[in-house]
């Protein structure tokens, strides 16, 4: 695949987004009791390597968070992980685990050609995603009208949203990050449960914390340890409150 700028044709790097959540939407409706798991294996926390090129992406779960085999998936052109609670993932949703930091779902979709330029295109990207049809991509059903920016993060490699979606089936309050990673595009998702124990401030903080975790490696240390770092500094505007 040809690389080409973000800023000449931004919508060409987003047309698994909206095929993504509403497989997110699906799995996180099954996990809370609609249909239960199968697996026999018991399952456990453990780091997800992404080969993109001569390097790879590691994915590690958030804290009490493990990999739903049953929903995530790997193509030749994208990857999508859905992590949730290994608790309820290993008891069929009856039972959550205690040491998760808080109750609700984390996806990271890793696009495996590159979709960024020389390390740039952050800036294009931002304004995309404040754009009509950026909204379109960001809302769960393509309608603009019903999803807004409550509030917008940006660092050097990274965008940081918090979205009012309310045709949003799990929440209507959702965080997603758009990262550059080796030019290749990294979105996470944060979906809260109903019974959010993050409160918006908190839930962006992690949101950015766990997104610089989110590491490229070289062929040769591919299979490194991930360390948790701090967010960079950020500028932030909060364009409206949700209701």
């Amino acid at each position: 695949m040809k690389r080409q700028a973000l800023a000449k044709r931004p919508k060409r790097f987003f047309p698994i987004t909206n095929l993504l959540l509403g497989a997110l939407f699906i799995s996180a409706c099954s996990m809370e009791g609609a249909s239960p798991l199968s697996s026999k294996r018991y399952i456990v926390p453990r780091t997800e390597i992404i080969n993109i090129g001569k390097g790879s992406i590691s994915v590690a779960p958030p804290s009490g968070f493990c990999k739903d085999v049953r929903s995530s998936r790997s193509t030749r052109t994208s990857a999508f992980i859905i992590f949730a609670n290994c608790g309820y993932l290993n008891s069929n949703g009856r039972r959550a685990s205690g040491n998760a930091g808080f109750s609700g779902v984390v996806t990271t979709s890793i696009a495996k050609t590159p979709a960024f330029q020389d390390n740039g295109g952050i800036d294009e990207l931002s304004d995309f995603l404040s754009s009509s049809e950026g909204l379109e991509t960001l809302s769960a059903t393509g309608n603009k009208e019903t999803v807004s920016i409550v509030d917008k993060r940006q660092t050097s490699d990274g965008v940081f949203l918090q979205l009012l979606d309310t045709d949003a089936i799990l929440s209507q309050n959702v965080w997603k990050s758009f990262l550059n990673r080796s030019d290749h595009l990294v979105t996470v998702t944060l979906l809260q449960s109903k019974n959010a124990s993050l409160t918006s401030e908190q839930a962006m903080q992690f949101l950015q914390s766990y997104s610089e975790s989110i590491q490229v490696n070289s062929e040769q240390i591919a299979a490194q340890s991930i360390e948790q770092i701090q967010p960079n500094d950020v500028q932030s505007s909060h364009l409206e409150n949700p209701t």
